[in-house]
């Protein structure tokens, strides 16, 4: 009896010890980091609008390789979400979803993580002019600590567990956009007219993953019918992307030949491209490193206040057929605007 007494005693103290602990401990938190990254706001900004580019600077996900990552919604719009499941004892499992966009300079964002424990807080990347043309990037989220389990604060810090893991993240944007800005500069962007053509071309909503058999299968085709009609040639061939879908992995394009005469068919069409301003990069390399040239031309619009209009066109002046080094495969690629 006198056992159950003391016992009693003492988990009335723990209960009153917790009580008086949990008024006393803060509730709340908040985290931040910041970076300075020498690159155009813009630049930097399309890496932290769109969540598909999170993966890329994410620290979780740089210690996480079997961290799979979905993106629900229309990326870089509010609404969408980045969703993940990773190591339980690493990443978890868990969800962003984006509420607010501030053009060029915020993203506003829900936490909802969900394993192995569930919390809730709000995060957020402001970007603003720094020093030297730099931009100031934060990166930061807060929230509040439910009672008991705020006691926990007490004796750790919250800046101190997660403080470290944005410095990371931070530290990986900065490298990935600084690298990004040389690439781009080492690119010409020449200013010239491209003259009207006419394209015999098979159209069609692509996958990336299917694009080269797409190509091969489409040329074969076109120069069939070539043959066959007896039309002229007039230059290399060519690739035409009216839409461009990375959230999706799919692009509505044509594989095409500019000739000199009518080559209409039930699988090959005939488009115009009437004579017009362009901008135009001359690429060397294989076709998955173009990737920095089409960046440059469209970075190039942003600076002169242009806007883009449909479609890109890739001219192969030298390719895998009548070239084996890689080096010197020329691709001209055109930016049209308005």
């Amino acid at each position: 009896m006198k056992f159950l007494k003391i016992f009693g005693i003492v988990i009335l103290v723990i209960i009153v010890l917790i009580v008086i602990l949990g008024f006393i401990a803060p509730k709340g938190y908040h985290v931040e980091r910041t970076v300075l990254i020498n690159a155009p706001q813009t630049m930097v900004f399309n890496h932290v609008k769109y969540w598909r580019n999170w993966q890329a600077w994410s620290p979780w996900a740089a210690q996480d390789s079997t961290m799979q990552i979905t993106v629900e919604g229309t990326d870089g719009e509010v609404g969408s979400m980045y969703k993940w499941v990773g190591d339980p004892d690493l990443t978890g499992k868990g969800q962003m979803t984006n509420t607010g966009l501030k053009k060029g300079e915020e993203i506003a964002y829900h936490l909802h993580f969900m394993e192995p424990w569930e919390s809730e807080s709000d995060g957020y990347v402001h970007l603003k002019a720094g020093e030297s043309g730099a931009v100031e990037v934060a990166w930061g989220f807060q929230g509040e600590m439910p009672f008991p389990w705020n006691i926990f604060m007490l004796f750790s810090s919250m800046d101190a567990m997660i403080g470290p893991d944005f410095d990371r993240g931070l530290a990986l944007l900065k490298d990935i956009v600084e690298k990004e800005k040389a690439a781009i500069e080492s690119f010409d962007v020449q200013k010239g007219i491209f003259p009207a053509k006419n394209y015999a071309g098979i159209r069609k909503e692509v996958p990336f993953s299917e694009m080269q058999t797409f190509f091969q299968n489409s040329y074969a085709q076109i120069q069939q019918g070539i043959q066959i009609k007896r039309v002229r040639v007039t230059g290399a061939p060519a690739g035409l992307y009216y839409t461009w879908d990375e959230q999706h992995m799919k692009s509505d394009m044509v594989a095409a030949f500019p000739i000199r005469g009518n080559l209409k068919t039930d699988e090959i069409q005939m488009i115009h491209i009437p004579a017009q301003t362009a901008y135009r990069i001359d690429y060397y390399g294989g076709y998955e490193g173009s990737y920095h040239a089409h960046l440059a031309l469209m970075y190039y619009l942003m600076d002169q206040g242009l806007t883009f209009k449909s479609p890109v066109i890739e001219e192969y002046i030298a390719g895998p057929a009548t070239e084996p080094d890689t080096s010197k495969w020329l691709t001209k690629i055109y930016y049209f605007a308005e």
